[in-house]
Order: C-alpha cells, then sequence, then structure tokens
C-alpha cells in the first residue's frame, strides 16, 4: 500500500492529519462540519506499516460518514468500526490484487503482509471479509479450510 495514495485520499475526503498523543488507540477521527481531522498518536504505533493500517482505517470513517460520540452505544460503534474496514479493504487491498499476489506465490498471510507492507492483522481481516463474509475464492471451486 503506497503512503501517497493514502494521503491523497485524505485530501480528496477534506481530511486533515494531526499527530496527537491519543494514549488509548493508534488514531481517531471526528468529524466537524462535514472536515475531518484524523488524529494519529505515533507512540501507540510501532511501524510505518501500523501507520498506514491505521491511516486506511480512519480514512474509512471519513468517506462512509460513520463517525459516532464517544458516549455511542455499543453495537453503533461496533457498526461503524466495521464500515470504516470494509471501506478499507475494499479500497487499498482490493480482492483482485490480494488474488494477483497469491497467483504470484504468495499464500501465507505474513507473506501477503510483507509483499503489501501492511500489518499481517490487516491482511487477516481482508482475507476474513473475502473469504468468510464475501464467500470469494482465490482459486474455482476452492475449499477453505473450514469446507472441508
Amino acid at each position: 500500500m503506497d503512503l501517497s495514495v493514502l494521503y491523497r485520499d485524505a485530501q480528496s475526503l477534506n481530511a486533515r492529519i494531526y499527530p496527537y498523543e491519543i494514549g488509548f488507540a493508534g488514531a481517531a477521527t471526528i468529524e466537524v462540519a462535514g472536515r475531518y481531522g484524523i488524529f494519529v498518536d505515533f507512540d501507540c504505533l510501532g511501524s510505518l506499516q501500523e501507520f498506514k493500517a491505521a491511516l486506511a482505517h480512519e480514512l474509512g470513517h471519513c468517506a462512509t460518514g460513520c463517525t459516532h460520540r464517544v458516549s455511542s452505544p455499543y453495537d453503533l460503534v461496533s457498526r461503524h468500526e466495521y464500515k470504516a474496514d470494509r471501506w478499507a479493504i475494499q479500497r487499498y487491498l482490493p480482492f483482485e490484487t490480494l488474488r494477483d499476489a497469491v497467483s504470484a506465490g504468495y499464500t501465507e498471510p505474513w507473506q501477503l503482509a510483507e509483499y503489501f507492507q501492511l500489518p499481517e492483522a490487516a491482511v487477516r481481516r481482508a482475507l476474513t471479509y473475502y473469504l468468510r463474509v464475501k464467500g470469494l475464492r482465490f482459486a474455482p471451486g476452492a475449499q477453505t479450510e473450514e469446507d472441508q
């Protein structure tokens, strides 16, 4: 995932990125009157890969408009987090791109993480989304471990 793409998307979504000591999360987004502030706590993010994954997720909040009050009920927060993740996955790690990497021999989540320069957890979320939620397969008729 190219960092310049993330920055271009932030600009097109009218989002500004600020370093800020949050303490409890690597990043958080605030929306005020249709403008977004993405606050990034670099002390909570251990690598460039984690920063890119966090920024992609926060841009998902901006793109979907799924922001909420801190005091919102857990089910609303959960839905908004899922929508932000889903948008980020579809935008920055589309299924076709994953399929091409698998076809090139990158078959383990850690290999895909290195290939895409993302944390393994982010790649696993994308794989879960495409394989379990969307029911997609890398090869026609392929089975997952769950199918066997």
